[in-house]
């Protein structure tokens, strides 16, 4: 952001023009729209962001530019400027088999092994970590439920090799008893004395983190990125405090501390979280009087994010992940794990491992994401958008401490509610198709078959919100509805999945095509077969072709013109000799009394709750009870 003196004497000759004359022309180009609805976009955070941004505006943030190329890199030896680590996740089942896996993974591009413990299972450390050498590729280990003796058993494990010194060791343990605790709602305070005991036991291991502070359990939940950057430093400051208490020294917390964040579809503001974090990390530690560095050095491990995966049509996932490791990437993660695009239905296979580690080899071999260590620096518009996540993200920080500090705020509730009211606001729009889902709410794959018999689709109760964060997907209510009418299916047929006809009427064809393809989008994502008719200016054949049709459900596709001629003619028509259900696509206003009185059993509209809609559909053909 440094002024362009030697630019701008090249164009000395032209006008220069403020922010302030661009927006007067923008707003002379919209004849009379208003600038600010038409051009100005309301993030989900609940703040602006302007369609274009000016040098004068990047000259106030210029506190930014201390923080470009705020991201550690390993160009003093000889490797490429911006390097990452992708860290392959491995559940324990069998010691014997993970360790397989883990040998076989690292061999196609894994650069480490995160391996998940079930519970407080008692692990055979020489079995699972036979020939794998966390000095050269880091090892982290996560349990259920991490007991003294799980933490004895690796510490012993790596004390007996005699080729690597314990100083060398990298990765860690991914221990986290405040993201236990706002998973359950149950504080074990025994964790923060585990903590410290196992903080001691590393001390003169640099490069093994024995303290993970989880955000991903925040975006999981619904969170949005202003809550979760402010909740995961107020878990920070919690850590200090406790341990402190206990005799952990500020450094010795530090040294053992790192990031685990899940990043989602928003790919700016992903970009501009990652940055935002960093640099809030920085102002906090300077509160407790360190330096600089010790934020630089900060690791921040990104996982894609669950909350954006959709169990129909998963092959989406696949594009999901890789816009989300894109941003982790761009926005300084120093370590990514890319969940498998089918995790959300079934156990992975081979097949999709495979294709969730090549996306991170593919950004870094073929795509050259490597090569420079922060390309986002500098650019105005994730300047904006990280300087107001700052802002935001530091008055709910300063709140919750006021209240107290995480545990406090937590078990009073208020963090569980904030979030789960950001969920329900997200619910509302995806319902209401504002925010789009492909696949889901938009674009839903009309043949896709999947047996709800073999794949795993969990029931999620909200009402437990109040207590705990409850993991979900934005696609749940969606997902629940298409599952129900696919198990309906399973037990009656085929020849019985719901069948909607839409019927072309009327001379205007845009209007008609455009209603015909909003009819066909809204049934689509309930697992209904869409039947779309040919048009005809004939009234009398387009009711016939309905009621030949026998379908279950029949949509009138036309112009507003065209209803106010035709629709309640349509209605009485189709009513006297059919007895499926007839809907209207289209709103029209000051004659909703008269249609249905005509006949019309309902109205489908950009204003409409699909999810609302669609479940009452379901219940009148008997798909669920009501």
């Amino acid at each position: 952001m440094n002024e362009p003196t030697k630019i701008d004497s090249l164009f000395s000759e032209f006008e220069k023009k403020t922010k302030k004359d661009w927006i007067e022309l923008a707003i002379e180009d919209l004849k009379g729209n208003d600038y600010n609805k038409e051009l100005v976009w309301n993030t989900p955070e609940g703040f602006p962001m302007d369609p274009f941004y000016t040098l004068e505006e990047m000259r106030e943030l210029g506190y930014l530019k201390g923080y470009h190329n705020f991201i550690p890199n390993r160009s003093g030896s000889g490797t490429s400027p911006r390097v990452w680590d992708y860290i392959e996740k491995i559940h324990v089942g069998n010691e014997k088999k993970a360790n397989s896996i883990a040998h076989e993974v690292q061999h196609m591009g894994a650069d480490g092994i995160h391996f998940y413990i079930p519970g407080a299972k008692k692990i055979a450390w020489d079995k699972l970590m036979h020939q794998l050498y966390p000095n050269v590729n880091p090892v982290i280990i996560q349990s259920g439920h991490l007991t003294e003796s799980q933490v004895e058993g690796y510490l012993s494990y790596l004390s007996r090799q005699g080729n690597f010194s314990l100083t060398d060791v990298s990765g860690g343990l991914n221990f986290d008893p405040l993201r236990d605790y706002s998973l359950t709602g149950k504080l074990e305070e025994t964790g923060f004395d585990l903590l410290s005991t196992i903080i001691k036991a590393t001390e003169n291991m640099r490069d093994f983190k024995t303290l993970t502070v989880n955000g991903s359990q925040f975006l999981n939940s619904g969170s949005d990125t202003v809550h979760e950057i402010a909740f995961c430093m107020n878990v920070v400051v919690e850590y200090l405090d406790r341990l402190t208490d206990k005799g952990i020294s500020i450094h010795e917390i530090l040294n053992n501390l790192s990031l685990s964040l899940a990043v989602g579809t928003n790919y700016f503001m992903e970009i501009a979280k990652l940055r935002a974090i960093r640099i809030i990390f920085d102002h906090l530690i300077k509160s407790y009087g360190l330096n600089h560095s010790s934020a630089k050095n900060l690791k921040i491990h990104c996982d894609t994010a669950g909350w954006t995966k959709t169990f129909y049509d998963p092959h989406v996932n696949m594009l999901r992940n890789t816009t989300e490791a894109m941003a982790a990437i761009l926005g300084g993660s120093n370590s990514l794990s890319i969940d498998p695009f089918d995790a959300v239905i079934n156990d992975s296979s081979i097949f999709s491992r495979r294709m969730s580690r090549n996306i991170s080899n593919l950004l870094k071999k073929e795509s050259y994401f490597d090569k420079a260590v922060d390309p986002a620096a500098g650019s105005y518009y994730i300047e904006s958008l990280t300087d107001k996540l700052l802002e935001r993200s530091l008055e709910i920080f300063q709140q919750i401490e006021s209240e107290g500090g995480f545990v406090e705020a937590f078990q009073k509730g208020l963090i569980q509610g904030k979030i789960a009211e950001i969920r329900d606001t997200k619910y509302k729009w995806i319902s209401n198709r504002r925010m789009v889902m492909v696949g889901v709410n938009q674009y839903a794959n009309p043949d896709e078959k999947i047996n709800p018999a073999e794949a795993k689709f969990k029931t999620l109760d909200f009402s437990l919100s109040d207590r705990h964060l409850v993991p979900a997907r934005a696609s749940y209510y969606f997902e629940l509805l298409r599952l129900n009418t696919d198990k309906y299916v399973e037990v009656h047929g085929e020849k019985k999945r719901p069948t909607v006809f839409l019927s072309l009427i009327g001379e205007n064809k845009i209007m008609r095509k455009a209603r015909a393809d909003f009819a066909q989008g809204f049934f689509s994502c309930a697992g209904f077969r869409v039947i779309e008719s040919s048009p005809s200016t004939s009234l009398f054949k387009s009711i016939q072709k309905a009621i030949d049709s026998r379908s279950d459900i029949v949509v009138m596709c036309g112009s507003d013109e065209d209803y106010l001629k035709n629709s309640e003619d349509y209605a009485r028509a189709f009513k006297s000799n059919q007895k499926g259900i007839l809907v209207l696509a289209g709103n029209p206003s000051g004659k909703i009394d008269a249609l249905i009185s005509a006949g019309i059993d309902d109205f489908i509209h950009i204003k409409t709750n699909v999810i609302d809609s669609l479940r009452q559909f379901q219940i009148r053909l008997k798909i669920i009870k009501a």
